[in-house]
């Protein structure tokens, strides 16, 4: 017992740091987004579509993908990243999706 209340504090502790070491780069987040929403722009001026807010997909939304104009690049990073996908549907309204996707993690065995 005694073994066990010693070894929780440096579990918790190497928990902790994990998840911290895990966090994707918060600038790294706003470029990602900055970028989609300047193509969502552009597209959205060229076609005469309002600029469409992206929103957070959850798994309950059904996606109508008829038309893909943008989808972030696939990022070297070992963990969760942001990613977000500007589209339009069957109704010709354009949309954009901000998700999570496993990144590509180069030194993974």
């Amino acid at each position: 017992m005694k073994l066990l209340k010693r070894l929780l504090p440096i579990t918790l502790l190497l928990a902790a740091g994990c998840t911290y070491a895990q966090s994707f780069p918060e600038d790294k987040v706003r470029q990602i987004e900055q970028k989609s929403v300047e193509i969502a722009q552009k597209y959205a001026e060229r076609t005469g579509k309002p600029v469409p807010e992206v929103q957070d997909y959850s798994y309950s939304m059904k996606l109508n993908v008829a038309k893909v104009i943008y989808q972030s690049p696939n990022i070297e990073y070992c963990g969760a990243v942001p990613m977000i996908m500007v589209f339009e549907d069957s109704n010709d309204e354009l949309r954009s999706i901000r998700y999570r996707s496993y990144g590509e993690c180069r030194n993974q065995r």
